[in-house]
């Protein structure tokens, strides 16, 4: 199977942004750049969590962006595709909807949530993917956002209690953000496992939107990816900035989501079989499954990505290294193996070599 080479990090990409939208997408979201605004009073991060939460809800939210892609090294990537390089654009957010748009010489990159299915443009192949988001289960509680549905403060500590013993929670940062009061927070793992240094965000002190996110490689100060914006606006957004298609004549792929198992201990699916090697941020994720055809290692990187091919116990494995993990892809004996973790090309080389 030549994984790596047929598919590109764009569908990769496309495929793990289709869940993390699917929080994003059922509520309002902005992103901001920090700007010249008001600064909330300095309080514990329970109470500014809980002041946040019990926020009015906003109709919509439309923002300038900039997005910065770092997860490869610059020398590397030779391209102009804006979903690899970063690039500036436009973002829009209403209730289930989302519109993300990036702009570049080679045409305008484009992801676009409409409730349950998403879809992403790649200008630079000229190539939609599209796939369906997880069905988000009902809730038990009313719908009206009143206090009798919210976490009381000590509630809130007590889950912030039990996220301190997996990472270290800074305290709550009074600043400003696109003219807007907020409060930054930032993560870093307690564990030296994994190569994710921090995660920052910020959220609205008011609305309790989330306003800023960055996720940076240990060791290193520059984001592997950030998303920022300026100029936001919050109000209704036309429900007409979300009914847009794709160019015609692109080629549609469709990116489908792993299967979880039931239950830990389950037996291997059928057609796949997907374990965990090692714990915590660490853990390398191993799929199995039958291979399609042979080994074929294909030549050639594929297309802009910095795709490498590398031997693991005589057999010929491809690999993509980036800031925050590395995936890597082999077939060995009729059996096609993707490896993907939070861990450095040579711990992942090692995992792979003591599969059975």
């Amino acid at each position: 199977m030549k994984l790596l080479r047929t598919i590109s990090t764009r569908r990769l990409l496309a495929g793990l942004l289709g869940l993390v939208v699917a929080g994003v997408a059922s509520t309002a979201i902005a992103i901001a750049a920090t700007g010249s605004g008001p600064v909330p009073p300095a309080v514990p991060l329970a109470d500014a969590v809980h002041t946040a939460m019990q926020g009015k809800s906003v109709a919509g939210i439309s923002a300038d962006v900039s997005f910065t892609n770092n997860l490869f090294a610059s020398t590397s990537i030779e391209t102009a595709d804006p979903l690899l390089t970063g690039a500036t654009g436009r973002l829009w957010a209403s209730d289930g909807h989302l519109r993300l748009e990036l702009q570049s010489d080679n045409g305008d990159a484009q992801l676009v949530v409409n409730n349950s299915s998403y879809w992403m443009y790649d200008p630079s192949s000229q190539t939609v993917y599209e796939g369906t988001l997880p069905s988000k289960q009902s809730s038990t509680t009313g719908a009206t956002g009143t206090d009798q549905t919210l976490p009381t403060v000590a509630q809130i500590q007590q889950a912030l209690d039990r996220l301190g013993t997996h990472a270290n929670v800074s305290g709550a940062t009074a600043t400003d953000i696109g003219g807007q009061p907020a409060y930054s927070v930032e993560l870093t793992p307690n564990s030296s496992a994994g190569l994710i240094g921090a995660v920052r965000f910020a959220f609205d002190a008011n609305q309790g939107l989330p306003l800023d996110f960055a996720i940076f490689p240990r060791g290193d100060g520059n984001p592997a990816l950030e998303l920022q914006a300026s100029n936001v606006s919050y109000g209704a957004v036309p429900a007409s900035d979300f009914q847009i298609s794709p160019p015609a004549g692109s080629k549609v792929v469709h990116v489908s989501a792993p299967q979880q198992q039931q239950q830990s201990g389950t037996a291997p699916a059928a057609k796949g079989d997907v374990q965990a090697v090692g714990q915590g941020l660490g853990a390398v994720l191993v799929a199995k499954h039958p291979a399609a055809g042979g080994a074929g290692s294909g030549s050639g990187p594929a297309g802009p990505l910095p795709v490498k091919t590398v031997s693991v116990d005589g057999v010929t494995a491809h690999e993509l290294p980036t800031s925050l993990g590395t995936v890597l892809q082999f077939t060995r004996d009729g059996v096609g193996y993707l490896l993907a973790g939070s861990v450095t090309p040579s711990q992942i080389q090692s995992v792979a070599a003591s599969l059975p």
